[in-house]
């Protein structure tokens, strides 16, 4: 304990011996601390402080990361707003700006206001071949329901004005051109070709060809050229507002390899019709053909695959067939049909036509075919 002088209550003087103690010490009432004053110097000294110049350095340090941490938390909630802020539009908005990017002739910027079923839809080729040229564009015939719209497109494209209905609908705020039946139209129209092919419907695929196509080929030849297609695809390579291309390949189940084609498409009346098809007939698949028309006793069929100078030769179709059929008769009826021998001179080939008769009889004539009105023909028979 400390001891306290009790002339004046108070700690007894560091500096003055007090109850036998020397100077420096103090009195106290227990062992010594370990830090206590020996000989007049103490044995322990405290540890020395860290410089201060490293404090500050580490505390500005920390600070920098903490402000560098904020300010990007910040640029990227802002960042997130404007996105989301910018996103947003009124159906006026959404129109008004793909009406000016095609005025401006921006087609890549406009085709950003079609919603993503609707790309899938319609590709950027038939979507700037069909709009690109746009000159001016406008709405009107605005109508709104909750989340859906429609709309009248105005567009014009080498002087000529042309109106189309458009679809839209919001989706996060932001309103998309959902429908167009102008966009989707050459897409559909190939699809339905290739879909009546796959499915035997040949009066389906033929209904997409055009009149003059169909004035050139009869259902019935159509339907004889497509009999045995097992598969079709299709893929557009050119689109303008005139005239699309497509690559269109079909598979057929008598034909170890698919046939490879291109077809011409031309507007219609909301609608593409195609106008020449490459891989509906080929020399062995028209020759095939004819042969099958006179089994079937279909003579008109077969006698419109002959070129017209064949045609003239025979005088036309009553004389042909006063001279086929009685020779199919006297054999009693055509059993089957195949290809021989196939080259090509020039522009046109000459092909080996086999016929079995039902009587056992085989006839194998040397044929040629050109290539007339966009089908192979028969030019002569030997």
């Amino acid at each position: 304990m400390w001891s306290i002088d009790p002339d004046n209550g108070r700690l007894p003087d560091l500096h003055a011996g007090s109850n036998g103690h020397a100077s420096g010490q103090i009195a106290y009432g227990g062992p010594e601390p370990p830090w206590a004053v020996t000989a007049g110097k103490s044995s322990w000294s405290p540890p020395a402080p860290p410089a201060s110049g490293g404090r500050r350095r580490a505390s500005r340090r920390l600070l920098l990361v903490v402000l560098a941490a904020t300010l990007l938390l910040a640029l990227i909630a802002g960042a997130a707003f404007y996105y989301r802020s910018a996103l947003r539009s009124t159906p006026e908005q959404s129109l008004a700006a793909f009406c000016s990017a095609l005025s401006q002739g921006d087609p890549d910027s406009a085709y950003h206001y079609l919603d993503s079923a609707l790309q899938r839809q319609a590709s950027f080729l038939v979507f700037a071949g069909v709009l690109g040229k746009t000159e001016r564009c406008s709405y009107e015939a605005l109508h709104v329901q909750g989340t859906t719209a429609t709309a009248v497109l105005r567009l014009t494209s080498a002087g000529q004005l042309q109106t189309q209905q458009v679809g839209l609908n919001e989706q996060g705020g932001t309103w998309l051109i959902s429908e167009d039946e102008t966009l989707t139209a050459l897409p559909r129209s190939l699809s339905a070709l290739c879909s009546g092919l796959e499915r035997g419907k040949a009066e389906a695929a033929y209904a997409k060809l055009t009149p003059l196509f169909q004035h050139h080929v009869s259902l019935g030849l159509f339907r004889l050229l497509v009999d045995g297609i097992t598969s079709c695809s299709s893929q557009l390579e050119t689109v303008a507002p005139s005239q699309a291309k497509a690559l269109v390949v079909v598979r057929y189940q008598t034909e170890a390899q698919p046939e490879q084609g291109t077809a011409l498409l031309v507007p219609a009346t909301d609608d593409w019709l195609i106008d020449a098809l490459s891989s509906l007939s080929t020399p062995e698949r028209s020759l095939l053909s004819f042969c099958k028309a006179l089994q079937q006793g279909t003579y008109d069929i077969a006698y419109e695959l002959l070129s017209l100078d064949f045609q003239a030769h025979f005088g036309g179709l009553r004389q042909f067939v006063n001279v086929v059929n009685p020779v199919i008769k006297s054999n009693g009826g055509i059993k089957s049909c195949s290809v021989g021998a196939v080259q090509k001179k020039a522009d046109r080939f000459i092909v080996n036509g086999v016929i079995t008769y039902a009587n056992g009889k085989t006839e194998t004539d040397e044929d040629e075919l050109v290539l007339e009105a966009d089908l192979w023909r028969l030019n002569s028979l030997s």
